[in-house]
């Protein structure tokens, strides 16, 4: 089998393209030529997007950015912001090409590692022919869907789940799917006093509005908004892609937790997905030490899985994994004390370098 490894450009990118969006390989939306353009436009990181091709057809794609930070060094990533987004190909001879030539790339920008994010095990003989070093660090939660939501419903945690949502509804509180730009800025200032609650940045207002019109376009993302006596008080938004329907991002306002209005927000998607034929939720990655966080995607009917990360030459010391240091604790301590026009113009610039 003669392979060829090219770098994505102008002149291929209509079949990386028809690649990802085959529904017969496990390319995700984080593979697509929109999301490349999305983190070119936002953070100015390069790209080098290597496609497999035998007899000129692609058989195998493998994104990846460099991440060139004075804070976080000097990397290669397959992604940033997505928490899987590695190799796609059905060949372990393509598999190796791949590996074996992002290592070069690495190699060749000086990088101080490699990072491939898959969604899931690489073979032995691909990690062993290619020297990956692998972790097993985050969890993922999988909810399988029903053509019948009522089968999804049966699965919920009757003490907490089914009681959340069910509050909501008595509270009053109802889901709005028909937003505009308006409902978006309303989303964007409850995400950043979310996260400042977390001692988090999040992205730029202009981030998330060319996730809106990038992917809107081809109905690949929804942003629905909980409201209570005519105000928002909660936001969602979720990207639909093959199989799967996936919430990446949700905010809040704390003075109204106690109406679970995020609760219906997961629920009327899960019900959307159920209905218009999606066979998967996936409610995204947890950090094992995030113990509160894993138990309430379990009570949804979850499946938990341990997802496998790549890395050559070394295994980095990510602060991610590190969230209990003296270092990272100053950084959340002081972020969450921090007014929000301050957290909205440095949020950007500091999470730029955390991709």
């Amino acid at each position: 089998m003669s392979i060829k490894i090219e770098v994505q450009n102008y002149q291929n990118e209509n079949e990386l393209n028809e690649f990802v969006t085959n529904p017969e390989n496990m390319a995700c939306l984080w593979h697509s030529l929109e999301w490349k353009q999305i983190l070119e436009k936002e953070y100015s990181y390069k790209p080098f997007y290597l496609l497999a091709k035998e007899n000129d057809t692609v058989c195998g794609v493998l994104p990846l950015f460099q991440i060139k930070s004075m804070v976080t060094g000097n990397r290669l990533v397959s992604l940033p912001f997505s928490y899987y987004c590695g190799i796609v190909t059905s060949s372990v001879d393509v598999q190796i090409k791949l590996v074996n030539e992002a290592q070069e790339l690495a190699n060749k920008l000086n990088c101080n590692y490699l990072e491939l994010k898959m969604q899931k095990p690489l073979q032995e003989d691909v990690i062993l022919k290619t020297r990956l070093l692998e972790t097993t660090y985050y969890y993922t939660s999988i909810l399988k869907l029903y053509e019948d939501s009522n089968e999804n419903w049966k699965k919920l945690d009757t003490r907490r789940t089914r009681w959340a949502i069910n509050k909501a509804k008595r509270s009053g509180v109802e889901i709005k799917t028909e937003t505009d730009i308006n409902d978006l800025k309303i989303f964007y200032n409850l995400k950043v006093k979310t996260r400042r609650k977390h001692g988090s940045p999040t992205h730029s207002l202009k981030f998330f509005k060319s996730i809106m019109e990038k992917f809107k376009r081809e109905d690949l993302v929804k942003l629905w908004v909980a409201v209570h006596d005519k105000q928002i008080i909660s936001a969602l938004i979720f990207y639909t892609f093959k199989d799967t329907v996936m919430p990446a991002y949700i905010a809040a306002d704390e003075k109204y937790n106690s109406f679970m209005p995020s609760n219906l927000l997961y629920w009327n998607a899960i019900e959307w997905g159920c209905n218009n034929g999606y066979k998967y939720f996936d409610f995204g990655r947890t950090e094992p030490n995030n113990e509160d966080l894993l138990k309430f995607k379990t009570k949804w009917g979850c499946d938990n899985y341990k997802i496998p990360y790549y890395y050559y030459p070394i295994v980095p010391n990510l602060m991610s994994k590190n969230r209990d240091s003296t270092k990272a604790g100053i950084i959340t301590g002081v972020w969450k004390k921090l007014p929000v026009p301050i957290l909205k113009i440095l949020g950007p610039k500091l999470i730029k370098h955390l991709g």
